[in-house]
């Protein structure tokens, strides 16, 4: 069944006046006469943020400084989020934890890798992996400095690769 749209401005409106949900825009810091439609990037701001956000800020960072880390408990910050994402995902509180992103957790495993075996200097990933990816490797391999190559292939011919 095609949803049926206002054909007036006064239809619409209301539309809006009825809107069960209207009621939602007043949790948000929007400026007046403003539809913000944008929410993937970079949302409208929750009035509780703001709030939360200047505790954090003046009190936690200001006042408690790096006794934060276990006063305020942010080093329990990664399973506690978690653990709110775990249902989410259909796992348990205690399988999810939030980190860095995939980048950044990537160059972080390629570095170690690198470190742990410097006598190697080829960086083996398959040609189609996601193109974020390659462009780490790469970086990484560059930024290193040693003569590192990244080496794209196939990825029927991985298991050819290692033996070279």
């Amino acid at each position: 069944m095609p949803l049926e749209l206002p054909s007036t401005r006064l239809e619409a409106e209301e539309l809006d006046r009825r809107d069960p949900l209207r009621r939602c825009r007043e949790a948000f810091v929007l400026p007046d006469g403003v539809i913000y439609l944008d929410g993937n990037s970079l949302g409208p701001l929750p009035r509780s943020v703001v709030d939360r956000l200047d505790r954090v800020v003046t009190r936690e960072w200001g006042g408690d400084l790096i006794r934060s880390w276990n006063v305020n408990h942010w080093i329990d910050l990664p399973f506690r989020v978690g653990a709110r994402i775990a249902p989410l995902i259909g796992a348990a509180g205690h399988e999810v934890v939030a980190v860095d992103s995939t980048s950044v957790n990537l160059f972080k495993l390629l570095a170690a890798a690198m470190a742990l075996r410097p006598d190697r200097r080829v960086i083996l990933s398959e040609a189609g992996n996601f193109p974020t990816d390659l462009y780490i490797a790469e970086g990484l391999s560059a930024f290193a400095d040693r003569g590192w190559e990244l080496r794209p292939v196939p990825s029927g011919d991985i298991a050819d690769s290692l033996d070279e």
